[in-house]
C-alpha cells in the first residue's frame, strides 16, 4: 500500500533553520512554505547557501513533495493590464524561487475576473500560465488550487480548472490542480462526512484526471455550506467532520497526492493536534 504523503504548511518567517526542526520534530513527510512575503510584491533576495541547506535537509528527511504557495496578490483572471503583468511576472519569480528550495509545486490562486465575466477570466489565465511555464523551463509544477469562489473568482468550479488544463496541452506535464476541502466546500460542493466527500471525489476525478491533482490542502471550516469565503479550521471540528477527511485519505485515486495541513495556530501546538488527526484517520 502507498504510504501516504501528509504534512502542513511551515512558515518560513523564523528562518530556514528553525524550520528544518519543526519538520523533524513533527516528523513531516511533506511540506508547504512560502519562499517569500505572500503580501508583497517584493520579496527578500534568495539566500543561496541557506536554501541549499534547506534542500540538502529535505532530501535527507525524506520529506516529498515540498510544495511552495504563491503570493496572495497574484490574479492571473484580471483586466487591469498593469496588475495583470505584475501577477504573470510574480508566478514566473516564485517559479524560479520556489527550484532553489527544492520545491516540486507552486501552488496558486487562479484570480478574480472583476465582474469582466468568467470566460474572458480563463482566457487571461490560460494567456498567462502559457507565459509563465514558457518563461521558466525547470521542472516546477504548477498548481491551481480550486478557489472557495467569493467574488467573481474563476477556479471556484471543477469545470473552470479542467477547461484551462484542456486548453494548454504543451504544458501537460507541469501543470495540475490542488483540492482544497474548506475551498471546495464554500464553493458549493457538499463534501460533508464520508458519502459527501465520496460522491465531490468521484465527481472531480470524472472532470480533472486524477494524475494532474498532485495536492490536497486539508482544512474543515464553520463557514456556511456556499458560503465563498476562505476560512479554515481545525480538522473534524468543523462541517466536514472527521469522515469526509477520512474518505479523503482512503479516497484510492488521490492517494498519490501530498496532503496538506493549513489550519489556523502554531504549527507545534494545535498544527500537532491537526496533524496526529489527519494520521489517525489514514
Amino acid at each position: 500500500m502507498t504510504t501516504l504523503r501528509i504534512g502542513m504548511h511551515v512558515r518560513t518567517g523564523r528562518g530556514l533553520d528553525r524550520v528544518v526542526e519543526e519538520i523533524r520534530t513533527l516528523g513531516l513527510n511533506a511540506v508547504q512554505i512560502f519562499t517569500g512575503n505572500p503580501s508583497a510584491w517584493r520579496s527578500a533576495p534568495v539566500d543561496a547557501q541557506a536554501t541549499a541547506a534547506f534542500k540538502a535537509s529535505m532530501k535527507a528527511l525524506d520529506v516529498n513533495p515540498v510544495l511552495s504557495h504563491a503570493m496572495y496578490l497574484i490574479n492571473l483572471a484580471g483586466p487591469n493590464p498593469s496588475f495583470y503583468r505584475k501577477s504573470k511576472d510574480a508566478l514566473v519569480s516564485e517559479m524560479t524561487r520556489a527550484e532553489s528550495y527544492g520545491c516540486r509545486y507552486v501552488v496558486t490562486h487562479v484570480g478574480s475576473h472583476m465582474g469582466d465575466g468568467a470566460q474572458l477570466g480563463i482566457d487571461r489565465v490560460v494567456a498567462a500560465l502559457d507565459y509563465a511555464l514558457s518563461t521558466v523551463r525547470n521542472s516546477i509544477t504548477c498548481l491551481l488550487e480550486i478557489s472557495a469562489g467569493g467574488g467573481a473568482y474563476v477556479g471556484a468550479r471543477f469545470d473552470d480548472l479542467a477547461q484551462i488544463l484542456g486548453r494548454l496541452p504543451q504544458h501537460a506535464e507541469r501543470l495540475g490542480v490542488a483540492f482544497d476541502t474548506a475551498h471546495a466546500y464554500a464553493s458549493g460542493y457538499d463534501v460533508r462526512g464520508a458519502e459527501g466527500m465520496r460522491r465531490i471525489l468521484e465527481e472531480m476525478v470524472a472532470i480533472i484526471p486524477p494524475q494532474r491533482i498532485h495536492a490536497c490542502h486539508c482544512n474543515d471550516t464553520t463557514v456556511a455550506f456556499g458560503g465563498k469565503a476562505d476560512r479554515h479550521h481545525h480538522i473534524g471540528k468543523g462541517f466536514i467532520g472527521l469522515e469526509g477527511f477520512r474518505a479523503l485519505l482512503q479516497f484510492e485515486p488521490l492517494r498519490h497526492c501530498a496532503f496538506i495541513l493549513e489550519t489556523p495556530g502554531e504549527e507545534l501546538l494545535e498544527g500537532r493536534e491537526n496533524l496526529e488527526t489527519l494520521r489517525s484517520l489514514a
